[in-house]
């Protein structure tokens, strides 16, 4: 069961190479891309930004933002928050003096000050008409002096002290309404009536729609809203209301197109933002020297030119008051420190974008390389294969880091990786798959390969022996001849050759000698060898007194079967063991060698000879005579010998009558052939045979000659 289970879910992927199954891969990774922010891929392409981020922060060098801070040290010094509006009057007014470009105050006065005349009459009664100073009419106459703008907290829910309608300057919206598009919120918690009016500005404070949420992805800020829609009113938020209060400007503006907020900023100064009108924004590193305590600045510890021609923002740093988010750099900084981010970025134009064309980029790109990749990995053997697939990992990657270092543009290699990888796997399995069958069936044909050439080996040895067992010993054959001793030695280039040589007694007191070539080498020379041995015993033995004539019937013989057009070289003499009387014939084969004491010469052939056997049908062989006399030596050869190479040069005949000239004088016959068969050996070096070699030599002692003493015969 199991079993037909595991076919019926493995063939699928098989088909085809797993093409079929990559193409459905390749689609269910392009919806998902698609859809991804439905998708767990949110999470990896979040870490991939962030990463990013953290390996190429924005540079803050340049302070236009300076922050006076509600910290640690003047909550010490001045008690505890919310502090009297006397003293944010005082602040406020110190910073004033400093010529700001615009103090923005990330925190909201909802209601009257504690210490205000309303409260302590409802307090101590007793006070009557006595008149007292009003805090809040303090703070409203630094706010109304100096470029101040305030912040209102929006919600999605109308709650106690919310209120629908405000006094800000609404945002203007080119292009289309973005008051319909941008976030929308249903009222905001803002300061005193008295407050408002005293102030340059109002301005949504919210960085998240449920600060308290933060990110709902690991707890880190990445958007920020540059605007919201509270009420139906398009608001601006804190950084670019305090840059249009700065430059005078009538409003912050919206740029508009298709339905989709594209840009906000105020004249020159926008930024790129989502369609909700979010900014991503690009992180810096905080920097604590461009945070001042509050205290500090009150006792006249940071001198006021510190804020000339600067933006300032008063808010919270110290722990106990829970302002604080998590930045993709991984710090936790204050939030009064975004806004003064935004207000970098907007003065630098430095921010990250992820427009629609580039998700349609990503798209076409997912589509081209899983194309790409069910087309070429079937095809590449497996490290090739692998080797492409980590380059086109490697190219995405490296394309997205140079979008974010040279354009600022979040290019979503991850994702791209991270959906491509089960169209590579089930390419790269079956390729595997196919691989290993590959392997396998070529392992089964080395193994039927190997046992075909041992059984091969086995009958070209077999063909060997039999070859060879047709080849007489002359040691055996004329064991305790006086008159004349014969000696020879056949080595076949190959497992079997195509040299043979026979020696055998004719008639009473005649011996024969014979000696052939055949062309070629292997098995094909072997059996046409031993044809020949054997038509040429016959014949020779038909024609005792002639043999020219049985060297023609031979001749015509080996010809009337030879569709395989071999010839055969052949060199064959009769001897009278008596007299010494040598008659011979010869075939295309190389001239014997003759020793006579100390005088080397050849036997002329060149007035008898004719062409190999089987190579001109019908030639008029003839015959010639020698006298041999006592102690004469008779050396017959094949091209084996002469023809004998080191890879450099040949043995030739120079060498070898050299060789018969200084080291044989005085040999037996089987002497001879062992110094001529080393010699060749030392030459080659080691080098495998160029051809079959093959030595005969007849020794003639004279007729009754006294019997020498022993001497090792060669075997064949």
């Amino acid at each position: 069961m199991l079993r037909h289970l595991r076919t019926l879910l493995v063939t699928p992927l098989r088909a085809h190479r797993g093409r079929p199954a990559a193409l459905l891969a390749l689609l269910a990774a392009c919806t998902a891309l698609a859809l991804i922010e439905y998708t767990p891929l949110t999470l990896l392409q979040n870490a991939l930004f962030d990463r990013m981020q953290r390996l190429s922060p924005r540079d803050r060098s340049e302070m236009p933002a300076l922050i006076v801070a509600i910290d640690e040290k003047s909550l010490a010094a001045l008690g505890q928050w919310p502090w009297p509006r006397q003293t944010l009057a005082r602040l406020v007014e110190t910073i004033g003096t400093g010529d700001p470009l615009a103090i923005g105050l990330d925190m909201i006065f909802p209601e009257p000050d504690r210490l205000g005349s309303a409260s302590l009459k409802r307090l101590y009664p007793q006070l009557g008409r006595i008149p007292l100073a009003d805090p809040d009419a303090r703070l409203a106459a630094a706010l109304a002096a100096t470029p101040s703008v305030l912040g209102i907290s929006a919600n999605k829910t109308l709650l106690h002290g919310n209120r629908s309608a405000l006094k800000v300057t609404p945002v203007i919206s080119r292009g289309g309404d973005a008051g319909a598009i941008a976030n929308p919120f249903a009222g905001a918690l803002a300061s005193l009536p008295a407050l408002e009016a005293a102030a340059r500005g109002q301005a949504l404070l919210n960085a998240q729609e449920d600060p308290a949420l933060q990110d709902p992805e690991r707890g880190v800020l990445r958007r920020v809203p540059l605007m919201a829609s509270v009420a139906g009113l398009p608001v601006a938020a804190l950084g670019p209301e305090m840059l249009r209060v700065a430059l005078d400007a009538p409003a912050v503006e919206a740029d508009i197109r298709n339905g989709r907020i594209t840009r906000v900023g105020v004249d020159a100064y926008r930024l790129p933002t989502q369609a909700d009108g979010k900014l991503i924004l690009h992180f810096g590193p905080l920097r604590a020297d461009r945070i001042f305590s509050a205290v500090d600045v009150l006792e006249g510890r940071i001198p006021p030119e510190n804020f000339q021609h600067r933006f300032v923002l008063l808010g919270f740093t110290a722990t106990g008051l829970q302002d604080r988010v998590v930045t993709p750099l991984g710090e936790m900084i204050p939030g009064v420190d975004v806004h003064a981010q935004v207000l970098e970025s907007l003065l630098s134009g430095a921010a990250l974008t992820r427009p629609l064309w580039l998700r349609l980029a990503e798209g076409a790109l997912l589509i081209t390389l899983g194309l790409g990749l069910i087309a070429a990995v079937p095809r590449l053997p497996p490290n090739f294969a692998v080797k492409l697939g980590l380059a086109s990992a490697i190219l995405l990657f490296l394309t997205g880091y140079a979008a974010f270092h040279l354009g600022r543009l979040l290019f979503d290699s991850a994702s791209l990786v991270t959906l491509l990888n089960p169209v590579f796997f089930i390419l790269i399995g079956n390729t595997l798959v196919a691989s290993d069958q590959q392997r396998r069936l070529a392992e089964q044909a080395l193994q039927a390969s190997r046992e075909a050439a041992a059984r091969v080996a086995g009958e070209l040895d077999a063909a060997r022996r039999i070859q060879m067992g047709l080849l007489p010993d002359p040691a055996q054959l004329f064991a305790g001849e006086t008159r004349f001793q014969v000696a020879a030695y056949l080595e076949a280039a190959r497992e079997v050759g195509g040299d043979y040589f026979d020696c055998f007694m004719l008639a009473p007191g005649y011996l024969c000698l014979c000696i052939g070539d055949v062309s070629g080498k292997g098995l094909p020379a072997s059996l046409f060898m031993a044809m020949s041995k054997s038509v040429a015993s016959a014949l020779l033995r038909h024609h005792p007194d002639d043999l020219a004539q049985a060297l023609e019937e031979v001749d015509a013989a080996l010809s009337r079967d030879n569709r395989e057009m071999l010839f055969v070289t052949s060199f064959i003499a009769v001897v009278n063991v008596e007299t010494g009387m040598m008659d011979y014939v010869c075939a295309g084969h190389d001239a014997p060698w003759l020793l006579r004491g100390q005088t080397i010469q050849r036997i002329r052939v060149d007035q008898i000879g004719g062409p190999p056997l089987c190579a001109c049908e019908g030639f008029p062989y003839r015959h010639a005579q020698l006298t041999l006399e006592p102690g004469d030596r008779l050396l017959l050869t094949t091209d084996g010998v002469t023809e004998a190479s080191n890879g450099q040069a040949w043995f030739g005949n120079e060498r070898l009558e050299r060789l018969l000239q200084e080291n044989t004088q005085g040999d037996t016959a089987a002497a001879l052939v062992e110094k001529v068969k080393d010699a060749v050996r030392n030459f080659e070096a080691g080098a495998p045979p160029a051809d079959d070699l093959t030595l005969l030599c007849l020794e003639w002692r004279g007729p009754e000659a006294p019997l020498p003493s022993p001497q090792t015969s060669t075997s064949t």
